[in-house]
C-alpha cells in the first residue's frame, strides 16, 4: 500500500466530502480568477488527477490543494 502525504491525506479527506455534498447552481465563482461552469465532479477530478501527479514543491501543491479547499468553504457556506 502507497504510503500518503499530507496533501494525500488532505486530497482523500476532501474527496470523500465531495462524495456527499451539494454545490451551487453552475456557473458559480470559485475566486477571484475562477469560474465553474461545468460538471463540478469534472473538475474536482482534475484537480484531484493534478494533485497525484506533481511532484514539485510544496508551495505549489499547496496552490493546487487550495482550488479544492475554497469549494469545500463555498459548500459549507451556502
Amino acid at each position: 500500500m502507497k504510503k500518503l502525504n499530507k496533501f494525500g491525506i488532505e486530497l482523500e479527506e476532501l474527496l470523500k466530502f465531495f462524495e456527499t455534498a451539494t454545490f451551487p447552481e453552475i456557473p458559480f465563482k470559485l475566486n477571484g480568477y475562477m469560474t465553474v461552469v461545468g460538471d463540478v465532479h469534472i473538475f474536482i477530478e482534475k484537480q484531484a488527477e493534478a494533485i497525484r501527479h506533481y511532484k514539485g514543491s510544496e508551495r505549489v501543491h499547496d496552490s493546487l490543494m487550495q482550488h479544492l479547499r475554497t469549494l469545500k468553504v463555498i459548500v459549507l457556506d451556502q
